[in-house]
């Protein structure tokens, strides 16, 4: 299945084929990939489903024409392909599932035209009726915008508008408020989608104008459109139906050669105030079936493969625990006849040196990565398969690495081979999907996320178990090396590194140091992780500016609680910086000058100085945006945003508007200046905007506090 976007209608549909695959005889597997309305990574992805040889492709198309050449060459190889809510231009499709878009778009204007006969006042003038149509290249937003304007130009009593959208909340929204604030009357407004109607609803909301329009959208989701209607946002949605097991039922008919129909289309029916009470209530128990089905499925999978594991697992850990003893008793011989050699010897040169550095590394680290998941199969915790992998990994690496040490072989001096190390082009990948998934979820200054963990080490077992540890509570990235790790923690400004010390192309100390020196990542906490435990070593490891130094093997639990605590920690700073900087309510002093009374700055602080006096500077600009700040600090949007919200809880956006309210606080206090001039004087775009925002930040109006000062 390859679909064209995320929210919560498709999310119902995906749910409801990855149900649907268990209900059947047949051996069924659904893989769902996620576009995100990116038309090349679209064609990416089927072209990746093609290769992996998937029996039938899903597609819901992003764009009309530019899946063609992806879908064709999945025809040349004889793969049938079924259209599910969208089509695009290939003709040699196998057939068509969904929503019919035409008759959605009719049956929203005939509702729209009996709204204009028995609803809408207008006192003489003619209804009118206002589309906001998605972008028309995809053609559930064309046919939408044919079945409405088919029935509603046949009404020529009714006056009728329609402008392009992007079919988003805050772009309908924004057509909303313009519209209104240029006069222009409207009684109906249709929108292509719930989110997007509700869009237009709260912009005429805030200009106190929506109880003399009537909203219209499609989708009639739970939690969305149905909620909508229930609560007077909307007079209406159609429920735009998601029927993912039937999209299954109907692949299945194709591939056992059963007959089929080439057009599916799926029927539906509008929400009113009238019928939404029952359809909710309807809802609600269908939902609730869903989920008593998914458990059942789940714990009969768990019953069926726990016999397996169990023998398995019986079998690995006897394994592992004998080589592990005899792993030990062996090393420990090899060390002893290590120390006569060196005895005998008296000095030893770099080479040796070197030898015994490496092999201390490679001890210690299968050792942490038999031990940990050991204790963590025992405890029953995480991924059995991926934690035997691991298990089995390393006790073939101890064995290789205790014939070495008996033998005493040279070779052994150069850098730490690791075989597992991820490649660059997989680094790389990584990276870049890490970048997309960080500035989807900081597009928005207020989105809410988990602390991220970036994890540094060559040994990709290693990531792998970190990443089982913490992958439960934090957001988990990883590094290959130094080098790389810097890059994604600039690129990405993560809340906490877990870093190796030994790693080839640039080691951990180095790694920690550059990390504390660049600007974007001199906040964050830093914990090592090495198989170098002598006192001067571990003094060196601190003096990099390293927050908490452990040695392998490490304990599981005291990781994760020094995480825990550095997080905590920076917590509690960011309070103390909320404290002292920001929140002071003495409006005569700006969050830049009391920031500069402190003494001995510490970089941070001298960070926050610089970003509230550009802050400041620019005040008055209502059109700043928080990259033009990012540029005259020297970092991205996504650096800055991630730097300020980790010193101070606060987004940029959160401070400016904050700033802005308490320096219009001062003037109204301290000047005669007009509304109108303070609200332009601090940045705000209209006056309206200002005391709506001024509102609700101190519960009165600006007009109140002149009305006060009289007094």
């Amino acid at each position: 299945m390859s679909q064209c976007v995320g929210g919560a209608w498709r999310d119902k549909a995906n749910v409801e084929m990855l149900s649907a695959q268990h209900l059947y005889d047949n051996d069924v597997k659904v893989i769902i990939k996620n576009a995100d309305n990116n038309n090349e990574r679209q064609c990416l992805q089927i072209d990746s489903l093609v290769d992996e040889g998937v029996d039938l492709l899903v597609v819901s198309p992003n764009d009309y024409h530019a899946l063609n050449g992806s879908l064709q060459r999945a025809r040349e190889k004889n793969i049938p392909i079924v259209f599910f809510d969208r089509t695009t231009a290939l003709k040699g499709y196998t057939a068509y599932i969904g929503g019919d878009n035409v008759e959605a778009g009719r049956k929203m204007a005939e509702y729209a035209v009996l709204l204009c006969r028995d609803s809408v006042k207008t006192d003489g003038r003619r209804p009118i009726v206002l589309e906001m149509t998605g972008p028309l290249a995809i053609s559930p937003a064309a046919q939408r915008h044919a079945g409405f304007s088919e029935v509603i130009s046949k009404n020529p009593s009714i006056d009728y508008c329609h402008v392009p959208s992007q079919w988003s909340y805050d772009d309908c929204k924004r057509i909303m408020r313009e519209w209104l604030e240029n006069g222009k009357a409207v009684d109906v407004v249709f929108c292509h989608s719930d989110l997007a109607a509700v869009g237009a609803y709260e912009a005429a909301k805030e200009l106190h104008k929506e109880r003399e329009i009537r909203f219209l959208g499609i989708d009639g989701l739970p939690g969305e459109g149905l909620d909508a209607v229930q609560n007077g946002q909307l007079a209406a949605s159609y429920i735009y139906p998601t029927h993912g097991e039937e999209v299954i039922a109907l692949a299945l008919r194709i591939l056992e050669g059963k007959p089929f129909e080439r057009t599916n289309n799926l029927k539906s029916i509008v929400v009113t105030p009238q019928n939404v009470a029952d359809i909710a209530l309807s809802n609600h128990s269908l939902q609730k079936q869903n989920s008593y089905l998914a458990t059942i499925q789940t714990k009969l999978e768990t019953y069926l493969g726990f016999y397996h594991i169990q023998r398995a697992l019986l079998i690995v850990s006897l394994l592992v625990i004998l080589l592990l003893a005899v792993a030990v008793f062996t090393t420990w011989r090899a060390v002893r006849a290590t120390r006569r050699a060196n005895r005998r010897m008296r000095e030893l040169n770099d080479e040796q040196t070197r030898f015994f550095t490496n092999a201390s590394h490679q001890l210690r680290t299968p050792l942490t990565l038999i031990a940990g998941p050991v204790k963590q199969l025992a405890e029953g915790k995480g991924d059995r398969q991926q934690l035997v992998g691991i298990v089995q990994r390393n006790v073939e690496q101890l064995q290789r690495l205790v014939s070495d040490v008996l033998l005493f072989r040279r070779e052994n001096s150069a850098t730490v081979d690791d075989t597992t190390a991820t490649t660059d082009e997989q680094l790389l990948a990584s990276r870049k999907a890490v970048q997309e998934s960080r500035h989807d979820t900081l597009i928005n200054d207020n989105a809410e996320e988990l602390a991220t963990v970036l994890i540094v080490d060559d040994n990709a077992d290693m990531r792998a178990y970190l990443r089982t540890l913490l992958l439960d509570r934090y957001y988990v990235i990883e590094a290959a090396d130094g080098q790389s790790g810097l890059k994604l923690a600039v690129e990405s400004v993560p809340d906490i590194v877990v870093s190796d010390v030994m790693m080839p192309v640039m080691d951990g100390l180095a790694f920690c140091t550059r990390l504390k020196q660049h600007e974007a990542t001199s906040h964050i906490p830093v914990l090592l992780l090495t198989a170098r435990s002598s006192e001067q070593q571990y003094i060196e490891g601190l003096q990099t500016g390293a927050d908490i130094y452990m040695t392998k093997p490490f304990s599981a639990d005291l990781l994760l609680a020094n995480i825990a605590s550095l997080l905590a920690n920076r917590q509690k700073l960011r309070q103390l910086f909320n404290t002292q900087n920001l929140n002071t309510q003495n409006l005569n002093t700006t969050p830049s000058q009391h920031l500069t009374t402190q003494n001995s700055p510490s970089p941070d602080r001298r960070f926050l100085d610089t970003f509230l006096k550009a802050m400041e500077k620019h005040m008055s600009n209502t059109n700043l945006k928080i990259e033009d700040l990012g540029d005259e600090v020297g970092l991205s949007r996504v650096q800055l945003y991630r730097k300020v919200k980790a010193l101070t809880g606060m987004t940029p956006v959160e401070i400016l508007r904050e700033t802005r309210l308490k320096r219009a606080m001062q003037l109204l206090k301290t000047t005669d200046k007009t509304v109108s001039e303070i609200a332009n004087e601090v940045g705000f775009a209209t006056p309206g905007y200002f005391s709506s925002c001024f509102k609700k930040q101190y519960d009165k109006y600006p007009t109140d506090v002149r009305e006060e000062m009289k007094v």
